[in-house]
């Protein structure tokens, strides 16, 4: 009985040694591969810049990790300042293997949020070669001009996005249980119109609302209802190449698209002489163009605009995706643009191509 006892007391004191609180976590990880640092850093991401939560020291490939959270969230495990490993972290004891010649590939156990990312990493993967395929395919055609088979890729390629969307919306939904799905979600918004985000957000389960993903998706959906069709667009002021001050508010009394472009954009540079043709048409009749610059470098900006013949207002905070005016808008992909009438209330979104042309002829027939 005595033997009995001493064993119990033995397992209850391992235990209480190795025992992890319901909010807490316990990392270890092994790193191989070359130039292995001394050091690994623990980081989250916070207003879209890495926040280090902690540091360890490398021994013989082994680091360890410990610390609270409270829903499971997306974190980072850096060696340096250019290379680093994603994965979800939670309230579990974590194994996680790392090589510092692959980190995109982390093998991560006993984060059941991690698996699920995984397999949504997967979906990702699948999407992304049917995508390059395409691409490659219409790039060949187009090097060939070959007209034909040019228009049947682009219907393919419109079908694939639309697929694509259909795939993600249905995976938020089938795991709308999962702390993953508002990154999911949140990841993939530039997809989405805001009805599209309502029915999403609807379809959260409650447990999941207050996870951060969830709460800056829910952010972005409050902030394109505010710029959605019908609404007084917001008002903002910022300077012009000459570091002059321009208020949105001084187009009042014509109809005014607000362009959100950067000289860094390919598809911006390609849709530009569009918008060049339909501001060259219709300025006459009461257009006029004010171009939002996401761009970081005043001088590739100025050259931008010279070389693709932007004659009207442009204004920049040099900001890139921090741009001021962009984040009211709820611009997290460019091009992007907002039509307004005389009095300043939005009637169309994201026009390009002919779109813009066909609206615009609309709405100023017989000014």
């Amino acid at each position: 009985m005595r033997n009995l006892f001493f064993s119990l007391l033995a397992i209850v004191l391992v235990a209480s040694c190795t025992s992890r609180k319901g909010d807490e976590y316990i990392i270890k990880g092994t790193l191989t591969g070359s130039n292995l640092p001394e050091k690994v850093f623990l980081q989250t991401s916070k207003d879209g810049r890495f926040e280090v939560l902690d540091t360890a020291d490398v021994v013989e490939g082994k680091f360890r990790f410990e610390g609270k959270i409270g829903n499971p969230d997306m974190f980072y495990v850096a060696l340096d300042e250019n290379r680093f490993a994603s994965f979800f972290n939670e309230a579990a004891s974590i194994n996680i293997e790392l090589h510092s010649d692959s980190l995109m590939n982390p093998k991560v156990n006993g984060s059941e949020s991690d698996k699920q990312y995984r397999e949504y990493l997967r979906m990702v993967e699948r999407q992304r070669s049917v995508e390059i395929g395409l691409y490659t395919a219409y790039n060949e055609a187009a090097r060939q001009n070959d007209t034909v088979t040019l228009q049947k890729l682009e219907k393919d390629i419109e079908a694939n996005d639309l697929a694509q969307k259909e795939e993600i919306i249905t995976y938020i939904k089938d795991n709308n249980a999962s702390f993953v799905t508002p990154y999911v979600a949140l990841r993939h918004a530039y997809l989405f119109e805001l009805e599209d985000m309502e029915t999403i957000y609807a379809a959260f389960d409650k447990k999941i609302t207050d996870a951060k993903y969830a709460v800056m998706f829910n952010e972005r959906i409050v902030i394109l209802q505010n710029v959605a069709i019908g609404k007084t667009a917001p008002d903002f002021t910022m300077n012009d190449v000459e570091g002059r001050p321009v208020s949105l508010s001084q187009f009042r009394g014509k109809y005014v698209l607000v362009d959100f472009w950067a000289a860094w954009c390919g598809p911006c540079r390609a849709e530009n002489p569009n918008v060049v043709e339909a501001y060259n048409k219709f300025k006459d009749a009461g257009f006029d163009v004010l171009g939002v610059s996401l761009d970081r470098s005043k001088e590739d900006w100025m050259q931008a605009i010279a070389k693709d013949n932007l004659t009207w207002t442009h204004v920049s905070d040099l900001q890139y995706w921090q741009n001021a005016a962009a984040k009211l808008y709820g611009v997290n992909s460019i091009p992007a643009n907002v039509l307004l009438d005389k009095d300043g209330v939005i009637i169309a979104r994201n026009l390009r191509g002919e779109d813009l042309h066909k609206k615009l002829a609309e709405v100023l027939a017989g000014v």
